[in-house]
């Protein structure tokens, strides 16, 4: 008696093969949202007494004011982002089935602060998590939330990224202190429509140095070896971007990273050979937001018209842990 098998091929011999799926993630809506105080370069020489001036800060890391939070809460920043990109998305809270938000500076330990907005917005079918990699925070949450629209379960996702950096430091300290603002970016990204992840990449080394912010304490941070470790992995991770995705890196229209200092950005973007007008670069309104930065610069791209759809940007995240990676997105 012969036992016939269900056959695997279309015809004898040859494996049919199996295509491999698009991730899909369409930019529905970004948004921005930054406390009203402003704390310009003089504060720190003026009002802190500490040894530095306004020149020296600038011509160093690029920053000529940043926003430090008085009475806004990390939740009330990544609400406020959170509104404006679902209103520019033209969605109700209700249409969104996830919501991720990166933040090494929540207001609770727990429940979560992408629960928190959750609630905040009303988003009651959205399942929420936070996600906490510091700098490189924002592009981990994007590319976790990616992979649930990719699965099929998810069509809409809220991706927000939201650090209050002025709780993190001794403001008498100029080694940190000077760096860092307060903000959140948010962004809808959707299975529906052309946008989708020509290729991501994530890595992290493990390791506390050479920057930390220990529990109840201030940050410690190397600025020479952040600055190593930035020149480095910021253009390598572009390329290894552009090899997955087979496209030369001239085709980047827009490079957003993140906005640690303005003279890493200069320096990868001369490695790269890419024109600083292709640089997503605001840290000079802003300072340092952390896992904000990214969005922050994304949103203001959009609103600028500095993209268009079929565009193709990298979005590059690098901090502490140290985290660093991307995702080269075709818009």
């Amino acid at each position: 008696m012969t036992t016939l098998l269900p056959s695997t091929t279309t015809h004898p011999g040859r494996l049919r093969k199996r295509r491999k799926r698009v991730r899909r993630a369409t930019i529905l809506g970004t948004g921005t949202c930054v406390p009203e105080c402003v704390v310009d370069n003089t504060f720190f020489s003026r009002q802190l007494g500490i040894d530095t001036t306004p020149e020296w800060i600038e011509s160093r890391i690029g920053i000529v004011e940043r926003r430090w939070s008085i009475d806004e809460t990390s939740t009330d920043l990544a609400v406020g982002a959170a509104r404006s990109a679902l209103n520019q998305a033209k969605l109700d809270a209700s249409d969104i089935d996830l919501v991720v938000v990166a933040t090494s500076t929540p207001d609770f330990t727990m429940p979560s602060t992408a629960c928190l907005v959750q609630g905040r917005l009303g988003a009651h079918r959205a399942l929420g998590f936070d996600i906490v990699n510091a700098c490189a925070g924002f592009v981990y949450a994007f590319d976790a939330a990616t992979r649930y629209l990719h699965s099929g379960g998810v069509r809409n996702a809220l991706v927000i990224g939201v650090d209050r950096g002025s709780r993190l430091v001794n403001p008498y300290d100029r080694s940190t202190s000077v760096f860092f603002g307060d903000g959140a970016g948010a962004a809808v990204i959707s299975s529906r429509g052309a946008g989708r992840v020509l290729a991501s990449k994530l890595n992290s080394q493990g390791t506390s140095e050479p920057l930390s912010v220990p529990v109840g304490g201030a940050m410690t941070m190397d600025s020479k070896a952040i600055w190593n470790f930035a020149t480095e992995v910021l253009p390598a991770t572009v390329r290894d971007l552009c090899k997955a995705a087979r496209i030369a890196v001239d085709e980047i229209k827009l490079l957003v990273p993140h906005q640690a200092n303005r003279n890493i950005l200069a320096a990868a973007a001369a490695e790269l050979g890419l024109p600083l007008d292709r640089v997503a670069i605001n840290i000079h309104r802003y300072g340092n937001t952390l896992a904000g930065s990214i969005p922050i610069a994304l949103d203001e791209a959009f609103s600028a018209g500095r993209v268009q759809p079929g565009d193709k940007v990298a979005l590059i995240g690098f901090g502490a842990g140290l985290a660093w990676g991307g995702l080269l997105l075709q818009l």
